[in-house]
């Protein structure tokens, strides 16, 4: 069972490096800073979450959606890989 959160762990810092590169890339192509955040990143893949009005919840998730998505995916994988991490 803690293997698999290890591979989950290093999966999520791994897919938060894969945005960050495509947010570099995108960056040198454009000569402009670019940082999508996770609301850009699910309407590339076709989602669409509004940004909530009102509630207890609404701070944390507009602020998830307002986020870069690396950040968001790579907090807590590298949270997961510090927890997780094989002891000697």
């Amino acid at each position: 069972m803690l293997s698999f959160f290890r591979y989950l762990s290093w999966a999520l810092v791994g897919l938060a490096l894969l945005l960050l590169g495509a947010d570099g890339v995108s960056t040198l192509e454009t000569g402009q800073p670019v940082i999508r955040t996770t609301q850009e990143i699910f309407a590339l893949l076709g989602l669409s979450v509004p940004l909530m009005a009102d509630g207890p919840v609404s701070g944390v998730v507009n602020f998830l959606l307002t986020a870069p998505l690396w950040a968001v995916v790579g907090l807590p994988g590298i949270i997961l890989t510090l927890i997780f991490r094989p002891l000697d």
